[in-house]
């Protein structure tokens, strides 16, 4: 009876896979800056560092975090982008502006996850919102090594389709990015670039 009973434990199936937990993916706690060098250093120089900005600010019970973006030889900034990265919820971008520009804020924000924060291969996610048709995109898995020097596997690569058919026109923040558990960002293929941002350097601390 007790060998009939072990092997009726093994034929049980396995727990089906839920999906990637996104949110983990895209990490918004804590003081945040990290540095990118352009795959195309002939044409573009200089680095790109992008920085959180304190103090952030909540909308209907959500932080929403503003992330800036500036040239590290001038200091210019290029831009900012406001996202929310909630456990159990999607990764969204509120809104975006372009130098020093007040933002420009969505009427529904742009979902770069499911509202279920659980993404598989080929799954797609469509925003409509002020005249734009978004679609967001979980490509595949794969490896993304880093100018920093960390050869990091399981990557999300996720493609946002901004939907103007125009790779050098739209948002600043619409292209493809290949995402690391607890860091975010590893590469940006972004509007108006022929080549990734490759992350060169990054800084983490708690709050405070």
């Amino acid at each position: 009876m007790l060998t009939f009973l072990a092997l009726a434990a093994c034929t049980g199936t396995a727990p089906a896979f839920r999906g990637t937990q996104m949110s983990d993916f895209m990490p918004l706690d804590g003081e945040r800056q990290a540095e990118y060098i352009n795959e195309d250093s002939d044409n573009v120089p200089w680095k790109l560092v992008v920085e959180k900005v304190e103090p952030t600010t909540m909308s209907d019970g959500v932080e929403l975090v503003t992330m800036e973006w500036y040239r590290d030889d001038t200091g210019e900034v290029v831009g900012s982008v406001i996202w929310s990265s909630t456990p159990g919820d999607s990764v969204l971008i509120h809104g975006f502006a372009v130098g020093s520009d007040s933002p420009t804020m969505f009427t529904t924000p742009v979902a770069l996850t499911d509202d279920d924060d659980l993404m598989h291969t080929g799954d797609s996610v469509v925003t409509e919102t002020d005249g734009y048709t978004f679609t967001s995109t979980f490509v595949e898995m794969t490896d993304c090594p880093v100018n920093w020097g960390l050869e990091w596997t399981g990557c999300v690569h996720m493609d946002l389709d901004d939907g103007d058919g125009d790779d050098t026109t739209g948002p600043i923040f619409a292209g493809e990015y290949w995402l690391v558990e607890r860091y975010g960002p590893a590469w940006m293929l972004l509007t108006g670039y022929t080549e990734k941002w490759n992350l060169a350097h990054y800084d983490w601390s708690e709050d405070g």
